[in-house]
């Protein structure tokens, strides 16, 4: 690695210094260079290899970045599954006394209780993630679900169910924290988006399985629902062999914690470990080092990627995910469906489809185009949902215009959702990124507590006019993304750090041209012409 004089930032061809990759003092040699004004490398010529090229090159690290995406299998059919279970005749008796309907009021309370859970669970993970590693969190991660399945499993009233809902919802929320962030750490520039969505494709898959298994059940036994709840401890096995035998500690991590030999004993060949050390203590030079990383977080330029790490999800929540996705299925039943656990089915495909566009195209077409276009479609359906709602929606030709309206509206959204943990993964600097990818989820979740318990009593009371309120929330979310998104495909994370700190405006970022790109031409240019003197 070879950096030259770079006083604040900019490029000085005039001083040269070598670096050694094999330098067992790299971190206090990058420090030096540093101190001295000099440059450092802090990207690669193999960032700018073609996609499908990168996937060869990097082709361990994708797979392996993909098997930690499985563990969203879990969170997606979990979700689906409670959510969807509601309408099943055994659970509805067995949670009701022995009633033909559950009490909304319990059903708007076991939502804000799961999201209140995933509030809980990410505060009290992001104490452990970055002190002892991204891997024991995933381990803690995994305890918490065996728990949460094991309350499922054996609860027997509604208040049982309650507790089941919040120990499940805090592991669900560390795995939202965690898992994301891991992926982000591990992929390579040019697929990072695409890996990192692909944690929002095995969630979609997984919410397909479970209204079919429900589905199913309400023709051959319509007063089981057990054997649903049973078939998450396979999931859990899957799970704990692939974080034992599979997932490495994040590199980043290590590197963070001055653990670089172990680091370059994770890293796959072609990734360039030097590159990881330098955009670390160039963090740290530009930092104030302050011991309080949490009120680091609250000031300045990290105060506002906090604020674009949360607002994507923010706009997931706004767009209406709780109507037409989390009580998807109450919501047709209460709307005359007659078949809601179909209804779902054909939702969830949309909803695959939408996720499986996003992985394939973000790394693409970019970000933030893709972020504002699938929630912009799906805040335009909900709002024709509310409109549809002025009318006799429950006749057979309108009935299936708000089917169609809701398949546009789960596309969008959860299409849009998958780029929203990009946005949480990558925007952050690498010493913030596990908390502030926490903090910004437990913003989130504030809206998910508040809208998984009011959007039951908004479907009781208005019924499918519920979408006029996320038609509004959504349009308004959209015009904010416009100014406050920016487009990071491509960029490296020293990239990101330095337009952040020159406050290159968001709508910018794509065309500008940093000085870390600066650099590496400069520094091939020479190359050339040494080998060419040569």
């Amino acid at each position: 690695m070879e950096p030259t004089d770079q006083p604040n930032g900019k490029a000085n061809p005039a001083t040269h210094l070598e670096v050694s990759d094999d330098n067992g003092d790299l971190p206090k040699a990058i420090d030096k260079a540093l101190a001295e004004g000099a440059a450092v490398q802090m990207r690669s010529k193999l960032d700018d290899l073609p996609i499908l090229k990168a996937v060869g090159v990097y082709w361990r690290i994708s797979l392996i970045c993909m098997m930690a995406a499985f563990s969203a299998a879990l969170e997606g059919y979990q979700l689906a599954l409670t959510n969807s279970i509601v309408s099943n005749k055994g659970f509805i008796r067995q949670m009701s006394d022995g009633g033909t309907k559950l009490d909304p009021t319990h059903v708007a309370v076991w939502g804000g209780m799961l999201s209140t859970g995933q509030f809980v669970g990410v505060g009290l993970l992001q104490l452990v993630t970055d002190k002892l590693g991204r891997k024991l969190a995933m381990h803690i991660t995994w305890a918490s679900l065996v728990v949460s399945v094991a309350l499922e499993t054996a609860a027997t009233n509604w208040l049982y169910w309650l507790f089941a809902r919040l120990v499940g919802g805090a592991g669900l929320g560390m795995m939202q924290a965690t898992y994301p962030v891991y992926i982000s750490e591990n992929a390579p520039t040019q697929i990072r988006g695409f890996l990192t969505t692909s944690y929002m494709v095995w969630y979609v898959c997984s919410q397909i399985m479970a209204p079919l298994a429900l589905r199913q059940l309400s023709f051959q036994d319509p007063y089981n629902f057990k054997i649903p709840i049973l078939t998450q401890w396979g999931m859990l096995g899957g799970m704990l062999v692939i974080n034992l035998f599979f997932l490495p500690e994040s590199p980043w991590w290590l590197v963070q914690r001055g653990m670089v030999d172990k680091a370059e004993t994770v890293l796959a060949k072609t990734h360039k470990g030097s590159i990881i050390v330098a955009t670390i203590e160039r963090e740290r030079q530009l930092s104030t080092e302050t011991t309080n990383q949490y009120k680091e977080i609250f000031q300045g330029v990290n105060l506002w990627r906090l604020f674009i790490c949360f607002w994507p999800k923010a706009m997931q929540q706004l767009t209406g995910q709780s109507v037409t996705n989390n009580y998807g299925t109450y919501f047709f039943e209460l709307a005359g469906n007659d078949d809601p656990f179909t209804v779902t089915v054909i939702l969830a495909v949309c909803q695959l489809v939408g996720v499986l566009a996003t992985s394939f195209l973000s790394d693409r077409f970019g970000r933030r185009w893709l972020t504002l276009g699938l929630f912009g479609s799906g805040a335009i359906s909900i709002l024709a949902i509310g409109i549809l709602g002025s009318f006799d929606y429950q006749t057979k030709e309108l009935g299936n215009v708000l089917v169609f309206w809701a398949c546009i509206s789960n596309f969008g959204v959860i299409g849009g959702a998958g780029i929203a943990y990009s946005y949480i993964a990558e925007i952050p600097t690498q010493r913030l990124r596990a908390r502030t990818a926490s903090i910004s989820l437990m913003g989130s979740f504030v809206l998910g507590i508040t809208f998984n318990y009011t959007v039951p009593l908004m479907l009781k009371v208005w019924s499918v006019r519920t979408g006029y309120f996320f038609g509004a929330t959504g349009v308004i979310s959209c015009v904010v993304g416009y100014f406050v998104l920016p487009e990071i495909t491509c960029r490296t994370p020293a990239e990101i750090d330095e337009m952040f700190e020159d406050k290159i405006a968001p709508r910018k970022f794509r065309k500008h041209v940093t000085q870390v790109q600066l650099f590496l031409e400069e520094t091939e240019n020479k190359r050339q012409l040494s080998t060419e003197g040569a």
